[in-house]
């Protein structure tokens, strides 16, 4: 009798032992990692808004570890969901005046923040999805984000999304059965996709943008991101009207911002100022709204708003409330500094003459 149990019992942990062991854990990374990026981003200014890599495959009962690196989350919707929106509507702007002490025509409209549903943070943390409930990991507001990890204890093919750049999508299959793509597979992919990403950055450099225009940054339409001001300099004659303006199909966000100060050198300074909020939930309306009324291009001087300061406000490439452009008319010779109050290290210079 004691025999038989003895059978039945190693008989159940033989059975067992494979499901337990063949759990595992697999790795996306959220944006290249400093390594990838060498080449991309010291070398070409550019970036890569993709999950690496962007499809992976695992088993029932598996994880997947989400490691940021850059500004993304990782949004998994109810089935049939989409990605939520980055930034909402607050309170009206109220009191908002120039250096000139005139008020901004934007008072009495909604101001823009984050999303309070994305301020709840998931990194560290061990979550479960099967797509009847969403889950997100939250925006990586932590200075050193440990990593998102989902587990998946039922099959399927997951969408899941990055709310930061409209357009940024992962897959996750998870497989009941059968054979998966190895580590090492998973490795050859990442590697063919970041080289395939660079490629582009080297294209994305050289794209040449209409007469009298500047292209705030330019990508495709696999979220590869020149983030850099095309032309750096531009050169026009007195009078001319410039158009700031996206790249299709960017992902990004961007300003064009001419007035005193540069925020990675003078943080107390009045464009120091503003880009600093998009630091924090809540954004100042004076760098989210265009400096003018966008009907009628501004006449540009160093005196305009009482220190030389206009803004295209936030624009983007997707649909959504945000316009995707802004236009000035320079009205005064000089070389006049504009930069991305949202990526400071975008400049560019309009040299009238």
């Amino acid at each position: 009798m004691g025999t038989r149990v003895e059978i039945v019992l190693i008989t159940v942990v033989a059975l067992a032992a494979p499901a337990a062991a063949g759990a595992a854990t697999k790795t996306v990374t959220m944006g290249v990692t400093p390594k990838q990026g060498k080449v991309m981003q010291q070398q070409l200014s550019s970036d890569a808004n993709q999950f690496f890599p962007g499809t992976v495959t695992v088993h029932t009962g598996d994880t997947v570890k989400f490691l940021p690196y850059g500004f993304h989350n990782a949004d998994f919707p109810k089935s049939g969901g989409d990605a939520r929106p980055l930034v909402v509507p607050g309170a009206a702007a109220s009191g908002q005046v120039d250096a000139a002490g005139v008020p901004f025509w934007f008072n009495g409209l909604p101001t823009l923040g984050l999303n309070p549903a994305l301020l709840k943070s998931n990194f560290g943390k061990t979550v479960k999805y099967t797509g009847a409930k969403a889950v997100n990991s939250g925006l990586p507001l932590a200075n050193r984000p440990k990593p998102f990890k989902v587990r998946f204890p039922e099959a399927g093919k997951f969408n899941y999304f990055c709310d930061v750049h409209p357009g940024m999508k992962g897959k996750v299959h998870v497989k009941k059965g059968g054979t998966i793509p190895s580590k090492r597979d998973d490795e050859r992919a990442v590697d063919k996709q970041v080289d395939k990403a660079v490629s582009a950055a080297r294209k994305l450099r050289k794209t040449d943008p209409p007469a009298n225009t500047v292209l705030l940054g330019a990508a495709n339409k696999a979220g590869v991101e020149f983030l850099g001001m095309l032309p750096e300099t531009l050169t026009v004659p007195l009078g001319t009207t410039v158009r700031f303006t996206m790249s299709q199909p960017s992902f990004e966000v961007h300003t064009a911002t001419f007035g005193p100060g540069d925020p990675e050198k003078e943080p107390n300074s009045y464009l120091g100022q503003l880009a600093a909020t998009f630091q924090g939930a809540e954004f100042d309306p004076r760098a989210t709204f265009s400096s003018d009324p966008p009907a009628t291009p501004a006449a540009f001087t160093s005196a305009l708003h009482g220190n030389g300061f206009w803004n295209t406000g936030l624009v983007d490439a997707v649909p959504s409330p945000l316009p995707t452009a802004g236009r000035v008319t320079f009205a005064q010779a000089g070389s006049f500094t504009f930069i991305c109050l949202v990526h400071p290290f975008m400049k560019g210079t309009v040299i009238v003459q």
